[in-house]
């Protein structure tokens, strides 16, 4: 397999995930794909380890936390600048199996039309279990879900197919495919950036793919804590609530948006409500109502980046 592809760990202050993550990686590398890490700022020795102890990974110094989707993108425009025709974005709180980058090339090399597979995902403190075996959206319902979610592994996900939601946490992209695509959506920030990515896939003529024998063992949360913070869980109902807003702004149809918005507002605005209301966060209960008139009242970005060529280009969007 002679593809060319390139790994991006997106790193924030993970200083203490990053060994395990590329230790995974170094054993099946053998010079078949390049590794690179995305740093968004990292202040806790990140960048030391990285000069230090794996002089085989590309840094990309992004200098500030920009979020997920701006840090990714930038990464993107690199390897697609380098000549890549794969992207594997992974996050840094994950250990792979030696033939996992192999798998996932197999799944998306099966077919021209897979735009993006996404792997089998364990949780790490707890290896038998699925936290992720595939995922679908729905637009109906306002709902995005993992399939497999804490059952175990009996083999009942051991068939490619096609989904509707990769998952950010590991996912390979054709590069091709984004001229058509375009980028993350940088106005998102962090949170549904990988649901709203797999709508844009499939509405551009793609197909999302399963790959069932590439595996991924996910510290689960680890990532978020070191983005979002400790505390309060303000930042993340903001974002959440916002972006739900956002995604449904974009993509859903004038015929869903009664069911979507019951959705919305049983599952989400209700229940995070009286959930931080429950925990006494009242700064997040502030957060989830600042996210929907912020969702509401947003100019939408509009995406101007396509790939020209085998080069990258500038991802400019304008509210």
């Amino acid at each position: 397999m002679n593809a060319r592809c390139a790994v991006i760990v997106l790193n924030f202050n993970g200083e203490h995930l990053l060994p395990a993550c590329l230790d995974s990686l170094s054993c099946g590398r053998g010079g078949r794909y390049d590794v690179v890490v995305a740093d968004n700022g990292s202040g806790d020795g990140s960048l030391e380890l990285l000069k230090n102890s794996y002089p085989w990974v590309r840094v990309i110094d992004i200098g500030r936390n920009r979020g997920f989707s701006v840090a990714y993108n930038i990464a993107l425009r690199d390897v697609i600048a380098r000549g890549d025709e794969y992207a594997l974005l992974l996050n840094n709180d994950t250990y792979v199996a030696p033939d996992f980058v192999e798998e996932m090339l197999r799944a998306v090399e099966a077919e021209p039309t897979m735009g993006a597979v996404s792997p089998k995902i364990y949780f790490a403190h707890d290896p038998s279990l699925f936290w992720y075996a595939g995922g679908d959206v729905s637009l109906w319902t306002g709902t995005a879900r993992h399939r497999g979610w804490k059952t175990v592994d009996r083999g009942q996900f051991d068939l490619r197919r096609d989904i509707t939601l990769a998952t950010g946490c590991a996912m390979l992209v054709r590069c091709s495919a984004l001229r058509d695509v375009g980028l993350l959506d940088e106005q998102f920030w962090a949170y549904l950036e990988d649901v709203e990515w797999s709508l844009r896939f499939l509405k551009s003529g793609y197909r999302l793919g399963f790959a069932p024998k590439a595996r991924v063992w996910h510290c689960c949360g680890a990532t978020w804590v070191g983005s979002l913070g400790h505390g309060s869980q303000a930042k993340r109902q903001y974002l959440s609530t916002r972006n739900m807003l956002l995604l449904a702004r974009k993509h859903v149809r004038w015929f869903q948006l009664p069911s979507y918005f019951a959705g919305f507002f049983l599952n989400h605005i209700a229940f995070y409500t009286a959930l931080r209301l429950w925990r006494g966060d009242f700064e997040a209960i502030g957060a989830i109502y600042k996210g929907l008139w912020d969702g509401l009242r947003m100019c939408l970005a509009i995406e101007r980046w396509r790939p020209a060529g085998g080069g990258g280009g500038g991802n400019e969007s304008q509210a």
